[in-house]
């Protein structure tokens, strides 16, 4: 499964405005995922246009940090029609080596009528 890079938008004094000019929607291909590099403060936007929900698998390769050692994914279920904005992500917990959070997409039929975008906020 290939998974797609995305560029991490910022949100600044403009706000959303301004984060929606400036990083676009990336879609899903096939059932790929998303990967962005976290710096604590981003979160990811997922819009779903697909016929019924997706789930999103934020992958967790470090044990948990509530004190277990279990190393457990978190699942979001995306209803169809709607958007979800996920995150921050502490990197402790969910950067991968190279410091990317990566997330996998589980469409209801057409992973293409899922995108996503990245963004960080300077005020988190």
């Amino acid at each position: 499964m290939a998974i797609i890079t995305l560029t991490v938008g910022t949100v600044n004094a403009n706000g959303l405005e301004y984060y929606s000019n400036s990083v676009g929607w990336t879609a899903a291909e096939d059932t790929n995922g998303f990967k962005f590099l976290n710096d604590g403060k981003t979160l990811i936007n997922i819009i779903n246009a697909d016929d019924g929900a997706c789930t999103c698998t934020i992958d967790t390769p470090q044990p948990c940090s509530y004190g277990s050692t279990t190393i457990h994914d978190i699942d979001v279920s995306v209803p169809n029609g709607d958007d979800y904005l996920i995150g921050p992500f502490e990197k402790q917990r969910f950067n991968d080596a190279n410091g990317f959070v990566t997330i996998s997409i589980t469409p209801n039929t057409d992973a293409t009528a899922i995108s996503a975008r990245a963004v960080k906020s300077s005020y988190i």
